[in-house]
């Protein structure tokens, strides 16, 4: 077996599992860390991407939905004998569906020392969702 014929494997394994057509074989992504907090004014996301160049990630919000989906490239070449691999590299993506209505044009995304900071700001809550009951 190649070294990476398990996980290949395992990957077509959960896809049939999920229903994917037999033979294929989709890229897996990997979920980096990532905490997502409410405060009084807005959310703050902040997620562990270390090693990311600035330019090799993307953050998007649609409909609610927010998504940073890029690339860890290995930071080495050539041969290597492993004797641990938990460092996760190729692309990444995760998307979270955030829980209030926030102000698309508050986005601000900052990078530093391998952390990536996301805040959005909520709308003002509209008079008819409080759960007012009209008759």
């Amino acid at each position: 077996m190649t070294p990476h014929s398990a996980d290949e494997l395992e990957v077509y394994f959960n896809d049939y599992v999920r229903g994917a057509p037999v033979g294929f074989v989709s890229t897996p992504k990997w979920r980096p860390a990532t905490d997502l907090y409410e405060t009084d004014d807005g959310f703050v996301v902040v997620m562990d991407i270390a090693g990311v160049e600035p330019g090799e990630f993307s953050v998007s919000l649609d409909a609610g939905m927010l998504t940073v989906s890029g690339e860890r490239k290995e930071r080495a070449s050539g041969r290597r004998e492993y004797h641990a691999m938990e460092i996760k590299v190729g692309p990444f993506e995760r998307t979270f569906r955030l829980p209030k209505p926030v102000d698309p044009a508050s986005l601000k995304a900052t990078y530093d020392l391998g952390f990536l900071e996301i805040r959005l700001a909520k709308l003002p809550a509209s008079p008819h969702a409080v759960g007012v009951v009209r008759k």
